[in-house]
């Protein structure tokens, strides 16, 4: 995306949390140059030459105490023109499923303060980290908001206002979250033929993809998944596999060791057992893209 109007395509990014302060996700950012190139990365300040930091929740200032961090970090922001005055703003999802609203003062330059977005006085949001995307999805000239979540789904928030004086709507969701442990009933799957609508960690995109003129929903996820090893039929399958989660469980409900040595102990200890269940099976994590063509 353009972030500062100088005709070059720069790159924005959050970040989980910076590593010499209080926890707080900051914004980075890769300033295009001429040539397809970026300058090196650094934090994206505020009109007040401040690196842009999500508010707390307490009072959406930064009084609130250290149950709110979680509203601070895993920022995953997206530019856009929320209320049409032909700048940028910065619009944030966070790890507590929140959307913040940093103000674009143009030329890259943003208000040093975000406020949240909200119907009827509630904060917009989704399980936990949120992951915004606007599109005018129904045609009436202003930006809806989509959200995926860690707990999978996808929610549309929509706007009930205009253009240039968004008001968001209640979540909707279009798509129930699943989980993604691969398993029915606490039975285990083997392959991925039983995956058959997004999992987990959902991000969202929308495009007509198909020229058809109507948008279709990208959805993106993760998954876990277990594979028989080879020689290894379905019904030893599952009895071993069963024995090796009882002994796994086992192992889990022991008290951690305190000490250095012990830890390391007990991590050998563990990855031995990992090691145990490749003999009959092995897991992965992965992810899909799923495409569900608009109406």
């Amino acid at each position: 995306m353009e972030l500062n109007g100088d005709g070059n395509i720069d790159i924005l990014s959050g970040s989980y949390s910076r590593q010499d302060e209080d926890m707080a996700g900051l914004f980075q950012v890769l300033w295009g140059q001429k040539g397809g190139t970026w300058k090196k990365p650094e934090a994206l300040n505020g009109s007040d030459g401040q690196p842009l930091i999500l508010p707390r929740s307490g009072s959406g200032g930064d009084d609130g105490g250290d149950d709110d961090v979680t509203d601070r970090i895993c920022t995953r922001p997206t530019a856009v023109d929320l209320d049409g005055d032909g700048k940028l703003d910065i619009v944030a999802g966070n790890f507590s499923g929140t959307f913040a609203w940093f103000r674009g003062e143009g030329g890259g330059k943003f208000a040093p303060k975000a406020e949240w977005l909200e119907a009827d006085g509630n904060r917009l949001q989704v399980d936990a980290h949120g992951d915004p995307f606007f599109v005018d999805h129904d045609g009436d000239g202003d930006l809806d908001l989509f959200s995926g979540s860690a707990q999978g789904g996808v929610f549309l928030f929509p706007n009930l206002g205009s253009k240039t004086a968004p008001k968001f709507g209640a979540r909707v969701t279009l798509l129930e979250p699943h989980g993604h442990h691969g398993t029915d009933d606490g039975a285990v799957q083997f392959g991925d033929a039983h995956i058959v609508t997004p999992q987990s960690d959902t991000r969202v995109w929308l495009a007509d993809v198909d020229g058809d003129k109507k948008l279709d929903l990208l959805v993106g996820d993760t998954v876990r998944l277990i594979h028989l090893a080879e020689g290894v039929d379905e019904k030893t399958g599952r009895e071993k596999y069963a024995a090796w989660q009882k002994k796994q469980s086992e192992f889990l409900q022991q008290p951690q060791p305190d000490s250095e040595d012990g830890q390391e102990k007990w991590q050998q200890a563990y990855d031995a057992l990992e090691k145990e269940r490749e003999a009959f099976a092995k897991e992965e994590s992965t992810g899909f893209v799923w495409l569900l063509r608009g109406k």
